[in-house]
């Protein structure tokens, strides 16, 4: 059963809504919809990523942090080494 959904936008993002459905051939309320499609299903992915990395962590699967390390080290040489010339 659909539900009817009230939000504030402001000016600006009343106004470029408004040009993105001109645009687009649509009306605001169809691409505010599809927005939050698009933000269900990122999420979800998202929370499912985060789950099998956790799962990945519990099972010891799980990579050497020492050459992560040593590379931002470096990088963080090089970019201080720049700062001071």
């Amino acid at each position: 059963m659909p539900v009817q959904l009230a939000i504030t936008l402001n000016d600006d993002q009343t106004a470029r809504l408004e040009s993105l459905a001109k645009e687009r051939d649509a009306s605001a309320a169809d691409l505010a919809a599809e927005t939050v499609t698009q933000y269900l299903e990122d999420d979800a992915a998202f929370r499912a990523a985060v789950e099998a990395g956790l799962a990945a962590g519990r099972a010891g699967d799980v990579a050497d942090f020492a050459p992560f390390a040593a590379g931002m080290r470096e990088r963080m040489k090089a970019a201080l080494a720049g700062r001071s010339e």
